[in-house]
């Protein structure tokens, strides 16, 4: 499947935060998130779903389990099964996150 980005609807998760699903397969989706300086993807865990982000544009402070630290475009981290992590946009950005299995709960909203 092939989709331009112009086409996908982005949610507003909050007045600082926003996410659209750009594509999704059986068990994997990508999804883009779009934060406002300030914005906050709160300390959280999956039991189901391993992630990895690429950051796009701006810079973030990133927490994965106990390792904290700055993030800019073209760098990533990786989230393991029931492992802690979170965001804070330190500036206006953008960040692609990759999970497996997709996230049932972001489709259709």
């Amino acid at each position: 499947m092939i989709t331009p980005a112009s086409t996908v609807p982005w949610q507003q998760l909050d007045d600082k935060v926003a996410r659209r699903v750009l594509q999704s397969g059986d068990t994997l989706m990508l999804v883009e998130f779009s934060f406002a300086a300030g914005g906050i993807g709160a300390l959280h865990s999956h039991a189901e779903h391993e992630q990895v982000g690429l950051i796009t544009s701006g810079r973030f402070e990133v927490t994965v389990g106990n390792d904290t630290r700055v993030l800019g475009p073209g760098d990533s981290y990786h989230a393991a099964l029931n492992q802690p992590h979170g965001v804070r946009a330190l500036e206006d950005g953008t960040i692609i996150d990759a999970f497996t299995p997709l996230r049932a709960d972001f489709l259709g909203n």
